[in-house]
């Protein structure tokens, strides 16, 4: 067995081309299992329909169409983050961050004495 150094090994490894035979794709890619029954609707984008104009209340309030990309089935597990909120829930890290902050406590002379205080104490977190 004649021993090769390690260099001429790997450049003869990486000089071989890679033939195109090598990048077949399978007939089993389409049986992988997938959330939408059939992958060629995302492809297709669905026609633009408008709404139909109803009487009852609730249709009228209805302003998204169903074609629309938030009514998806790939997007329904997405998150939605400029939709509407729950505004009336008792606290919120919004409303603690906004009342009790770092930031809001600069801010005023009262809030700056609140931190001298709390810093001369010892606390570890000044604010929220």
């Amino acid at each position: 067995m004649i021993r090769q150094p390690l260099f001429r090994l790997a450049a003869s490894a990486t000089a071989r081309p890679i033939l195109p035979t090598a990048l077949r794709t399978t007939p089993t890619a389409s049986l992988r299992p997938s959330l939408l029954p059939n992958t060629a609707a995302i492809s297709r984008p669905a026609a633009f329909t408008p709404l139909q104009t109803t009487t009852n209340a609730a249709g009228a309030l209805d302003l998204v169409p169903q074609t629309s990309i938030s009514c998806h089935p790939a997007f329904l597990a997405a998150q939605v983050r400029c939709g509407p909120r729950n505004t009336m829930n008792r606290n919120s890290r919004l409303k603690r961050k906004r009342k009790h902050g770092f930031l809001s406590r600069i801010r005023t002379k009262n809030g700056r004495k609140t931190l001298l205080r709390r810093l001369e104490k010892g606390r570890c977190r000044l604010s929220n």
